[in-house]
């Protein structure tokens, strides 16, 4: 299991996936890889990682790598992961 740390969530340019800026903690992380996004303690939705992206011109260590998660086919989910404004949170990372 992977480690990522989102230091700030975004809508991509197409309007249809999230981006998870941040950097990775632990562990390699791979394109096809599942983030579990935490509802409550015991509740996690799984998303799929669509692209990973590296920010080379992004000044902060922080944010210079990002997660994408395409919602193409589902636009409530987006919406409520969105709602959740993840930031500063570290994310478990799965096969």
């Amino acid at each position: 299991m992977a480690v990522f740390r989102v230091k700030k969530t975004s809508v991509g340019a197409d309007e249809k996936s999230i981006v998870f800026k941040g950097k990775i903690l632990e562990g390699p992380i791979s394109k096809g890889m599942t983030i579990e996004i935490p509802i409550t303690p015991d509740i996690k939705i799984p998303v799929k990682i669509y692209d990973v992206v590296q920010f080379e011109n992004q000044k902060d260590e922080d944010k210079k790598v990002g997660l994408v998660a395409d919602f193409y086919d589902l636009p409530e989910d987006m919406e409520v992961i969105l709602g959740l404004n993840i930031a500063n949170e570290d994310l478990n990372i799965i096969n």
